[in-house]
């Protein structure tokens, strides 16, 4: 049986070419979708793109931003709009009405408290599995674009690091390995060392990563937590080239990383901008029985709801 969103009133709030891919399947899906925080030159139906919220808040079921999440500023990612989007101007002020489905990858926790007393449903989406784990193909294909685009040598027989195993860190140190890079994986838990020994991955135990950072050319950081910290980076090697993909706030020094001469880049949001047509896909093959699912009162499919 086909779902179907007809009689839905849905607001898309920011984003980048993966929310204009969900905006084409919600739409196909029958719902009537507005968009927000966007340019008049992106490509889509000029009729759906509103300036005023104020016009359409109040008959809006579900609120949809972006999997980049929205942190204590309250700003909502928008690379395709020349202004800045706030959450607490654009929702906040607006006064969405109890009963609201506002999906977004992650919200800080004041935020959701301010939500979930105003009696709006919040649903965070960056850590389902569905997304996440097709999102770490992306992801990963992108990273090692970018290494390959900024180094002066193959990824073939270089000596790469990847901080973390989880879902990207998994994906990512495998298609390193498929390149034939030197893989090390470090990590905290012993467990997961065996893993990554299993995999016949070199293992480095995250405590022993100031000895041993010297040795590699590449670092890939999964860890949303500072881990290249100014003493690691003090034993990087000059050449080295430090590519963070971790949510915020990121796992790099930066201010120290410059200070070093060591180059390291954040590369947040990689599956819209390397791949978009199969990230936006993912949104599309989830977020419709999401939000009939939670505005029909049943479960999320493991998004947090409020």
């Amino acid at each position: 049986m086909e779902l179907s969103l007809k009689g839905l009133n849905i607001l898309i709030i920011g984003g980048d070419r993966r929310e204009l891919e969900l905006y084409f399947c919600l739409k196909e899906m029958g719902a009537r979708v507005l968009l927000y925080g966007f340019d008049r030159k992106a490509p889509f139906s000029i009729q759906d793109i509103i300036w005023d919220l104020s016009l359409e808040i109040s008959r809006t079921h579900v609120i949809i931003t972006p999997l980049n999440g929205i942190e204590e500023d309250g700003l909502i990612y928008t690379p395709l709009f020349k202004e800045k989007v706030c959450v607490y101007d654009t929702v906040f002020r607006e006064g969405v009405k109890a009963g609201t489905l506002f999906i977004a990858g992650y919200v800080n926790p004041v935020i959701k408290k301010t939500f979930e007393q105003k009696g709006i449903i919040v649903c965070e989406t960056r850590e389902m599995d569905e997304i996440s784990i097709l999102n770490a193909i992306p992801t990963a294909e992108g990273a090692i674009q970018f290494a390959m685009q900024n180094t002066e040598f193959t990824i073939n027989n270089s000596n790469c690091l990847v901080l973390g195993y989880g879902r990207c860190g998994r994906v990512l140190a495998e298609a390193l390995k498929g390149l034939g890079a030197n893989v090390t994986v470090s990590v905290r838990k012993s467990s997961v060392l065996a893993w990554v020994i299993a995999s016949r991955m070199n293992p480095l135990p995250l405590g022993e990563l100031v000895p041993w950072v010297h040795k590699y050319h590449i670092i890939f950081n999964t860890i949303p937590a500072v881990i290249i910290s100014e003493e690691v980076l003090s034993n990087v090697q000059k050449e080295a080239l430090i590519i963070d993909l971790a949510s915020y706030p990121g796992g790099v020094n930066h201010a120290a990383a410059e200070r070093l001469s060591i180059k390291a880049v954040n590369l947040p949001g990689l599956p819209g901008k390397v791949a978009p047509k199969t990230a936006g896909q993912i949104l599309c093959q989830v977020y419709p029985r999401l939000i009939i699912n939670a505005l029909k009162g049943g479960k999320s499919g493991g998004a947090t709801t409020g």
